[in-house]
C-alpha cells in the first residue's frame, strides 16, 4: 500500500514538472512571420484611427473642468489561439514540449481610447464579435487587458448582464439568491426585494421549478429582474440587457432601463438597437473588429454605421 502511495506521489511530481514545462514552452513559443505581420498591421490600423480619435478627445477634454469618471487609455485585449489540429491533451502537451505548436493572435480590442464624463450616457455599437462585451468586462473589472489601462472607481460600478451565474439544476428561487449574491446583493436585500423580482419577471407560481425547465424568455426575464432591482448605481454598465422576452416585456424593461439611465447615473451601454442608442445616449463609440472606428454625437455615428452596413 505504502509503495503504491509512493509511486502515485512520484507520478504526481513528474506530472507537475511536465505541466510547468508545458506552460513555460507555451508562453515562450516563437511567433511566426505571419503573426509578426499581423501585429504590424493591427498597429498601423490603431495609428490610423488615432489620427481622428485623439484630436476629438483633446477637444472634449477642453470642454470639461472635471476629470473623466471612466478613462480608457490605449486598451488592448489580445488572445492567442492554437492552430494545430490535435486530437487530445496528450498530443497537445507533446507538441508543445517539442515546440511544434503554432499560434495565431486575435485582437478583441486594439488600442482603444475614449473618456466618459460624469452624467454622460455613452453607447457602444458594432457588429457581433467586435469586442463590445469584452470592453465592458474590462471596464467593470471582470477581465484584465493585455495592455493599456482603464481608470475608474470600481466601487461605484455596477455591471448589468443577463443570466450570469445561473445554475440550471437549481430552482428559480434558489437562482435569485445565487445570482443576487454574484451581483453583490446581501441576503437581507434579496429577502426584502424577492417579491418585487418575482412580480416584475411575471413568474409567480414558477419559482419552485428548476430553471432548466424554463424557456429562454423566462430565464431572460428573471435575469433582468434580478439585475435591475437595486436601482441606479453611480456608474452603470449595461450589456445588451434590452433583448429580453416578448414585445410587451421589452417595453416594460426599456421603461425600467430609462429610469436607471436618466436617474443621474453615468452610463456605458451596449445595444444593437440603433434607435435606443440615438434616443438615450449623449455620445457613441463605434468599435469594429477590435478597432475604434468613430466617436461622437449619436446621430452622426449611428448614421455612419448604418451607411457602412446599408441598414435602414
Amino acid at each position: 500500500m505504502f509503495e503504491a502511495v509512493g509511486v502515485l506521489a512520484v507520478s504526481a511530481c513528474i506530472l507537475q514538472m511536465v505541466y510547468e514545462k508545458f506552460d513555460e514552452q507555451r508562453m515562450t513559443v516563437d511567433y511566426t512571420e505571419e503573426n509578426k505581420q499581423f501585429q504590424q498591421q493591427k498597429l498601423r490600423e490603431a495609428e490610423e484611427n488615432a489620427r481622428t480619435i485623439l484630436p476629438y478627445l483633446e477637444q472634449e477634454k477642453a470642454k470639461h473642468e472635471d476629470a473623466p469618471v471612466i478613462q480608457v487609455q490605449d486598451l488592448t485585449m489580445r488572445f492567442r489561439i492554437a492552430t494545430n489540429n490535435v486530437s487530445g491533451i496528450k498530443e497537445y502537451m507533446i507538441q508543445t514540449l517539442r515546440k511544434q505548436m503554432s499560434y495565431k493572435e486575435l485582437y478583441a480590442l486594439n488600442h482603444i481610447n475614449f473618456n466618459v464624463y460624469k452624467g454622460e450616457i455613452v453607447g457602444i455599437i458594432g457588429t457581433n464579435g467586435s469586442g463590445k462585451s469584452t470592453l465592458l468586462k474590462i471596464v467593470s473589472g471582470a477581465l484584465n487587458p493585455t495592455s493599456g489601462q482603464v481608470s475608474v472607481d470600481q466601487s461605484k460600478v455596477q455591471l448589468l448582464t443577463l443570466g450570469t451565474g445561473f445554475d440550471m439544476e437549481l430552482s428559480a428561487k434558489e437562482n435569485v439568491y445565487l445570482n443576487g449574491a454574484i451581483i453583490g446583493y446581501s441576503r437581507n436585500f434579496i429577502d426584502e426585494h424577492y417579491q418585487e423580482i418575482v412580480d416584475f419577471a411575471e413568474l409567480e407560481g414558477f419559482m419552485e421549478e428548476k430553471v432548466k425547465n424554463f424557456s429562454s424568455g423566462m430565464v431572460s426575464r428573471l435575469g433582468f429582474s434580478i439585475a435591475t432591482v437595486a436601482g441606479a448605481a453611480e456608474i452603470l454598465i449595461l450589456d445588451e440587457v434590452l433583448s429580453v422576452g416578448d414585445e410587451f416585456f421589452r417595453k416594460k424593461s426599456l421603461a425600467r432601463i430609462k429610469e436607471l439611465i436618466h436617474g443621474g447615473s453615468t452610463v456605458l451601454m451596449v445595444s444593437h438597437g440603433m434607435q435606443t442608442i440615438i434616443d438615450n445616449c449623449t455620445k457613441v463609440v463605434w468599435i469594429e473588429q477590435g478597432n475604434m472606428r468613430m466617436i461622437g454625437e449619436p446621430h452622426k455615428v449611428c448614421r455612419a454605421y448604418r451607411m457602412q452596413y446599408n441598414e435602414s
